[in-house]
């Protein structure tokens, strides 16, 4: 196994990098897709960083997904 590894290790090292790419640029794609569908406003989430405070106003509304039995 662990020659398999040491002779293979470029192509594996090519392997690995180019699915990490597409899963980045996928997510990317998906952030952008939905922000034009209108289903998440992600410049709210930018300004996050300069309203962190415990009094500010919520980015969106907290549901409570725990049902009273």
């Amino acid at each position: 196994m662990l020659e398999f590894v040491k002779e293979y290790a470029g192509v594996l090292y090519t392997i690995g990098t180019l699915g990490l790419v597409v899963f980045l640029y996928s997510y990317a794609y998906h952030m952008y897709s939905a922000q034009q569908k209108g289903e998440r406003d992600y410049e709210k989430y930018a300004d996050l960083a300069l309203r962190d405070g415990l009094n500010d106003e919520l980015i969106e509304p907290h549901e409570n997904t725990i049902k009273n039995k």
